[in-house]
């Protein structure tokens, strides 16, 4: 029952917030923003809180749903506190999002182009700290043929993923120190190369571990 608690009171508060300041907010709100904090996209008032409230359900939804249908659903006891510190990190990162276009809405100049980064790259740390905990799983994780397909390659890939987007996000909180025209270069690459390089390392220890299992 605790788990329902804190994503439940983070929707129920973004929701107070839209609810609370919606007359006071503009007909159009940003709801997106470049590696640099510039806004490059807008939307209506009502279409930024259903969509930004919206994901919020919708992830707490599934979020509770799909561990019922894996079949591997068992595996979930073994990681129960990882899993919940996961999806409480993206919880807390939607909400703060919610905040943000509220407050500019309301006519607050934010210093996106730190922000954005200090949010990222925190997220990023978060995850990475607790991706090797996760035990295999259809929903959670770095799921490939190769991961799902024999539990060493699994854990092998997961405590390398997890050094990997830790380091990502700290590049990422680095990039704050970086001229803002740079940081484009910067956080893209290191999020992006953070995927690659999990996926990659999967496919890298599902080969390293068949290798081995020949020769013998």
């Amino acid at each position: 029952m605790k788990k329902h608690v804190f994503p439940v009171l983070l929707i129920l508060a973004a929701a107070a917030l839209w609810l609370v300041f919606y007359s006071k907010l503009p007909a159009e709100l940003p709801i997106h923003w470049n590696a640099k904090g510039e806004i490059n996209g807008y939307s209506s008032k009502l279409g930024a809180m259903l969509t930004n409230l919206g994901i919020m359900i919708l992830m707490y939804l599934l979020l509770q749903f799909l561990p019922k249908i894996d079949p591997k659903k068992e595996n979930y006891k073994s990681f129960s506190r990882s899993y919940s510190m996961i999806n409480f990190s993206l919880f807390i990162f939607f909400f703060l999002i919610n905040l943000m276009v509220i407050l500019i809405g309301l006519g607050y100049e934010l210093p996106m182009n730190s922000l954005m980064p200090l949010i990222l790259g925190g997220l990023f740390i978060v995850l990475g700290n607790y991706m090797q905990q996760v035990k295999p799983n259809y929903f959670v994780g770095i799921k490939t043929p190769w991961t799902l397909a024999d539990e060493n390659v699994w854990r092998q890939t997961h405590r390398f993923s997890s050094k990997v987007f830790v380091a990502a996000g700290i590049i990422v909180l680095l990039s704050l120190f970086a001229p803002s025209n740079w940081r484009d270069y910067i956080i893209l690459p290191a999020l992006l190369g953070a995927a690659i390089l999990s996926v990659g390392s999967s496919y890298y220890f599902f080969k390293k571990n068949t290798g081995f299992t020949n020769k013998m």
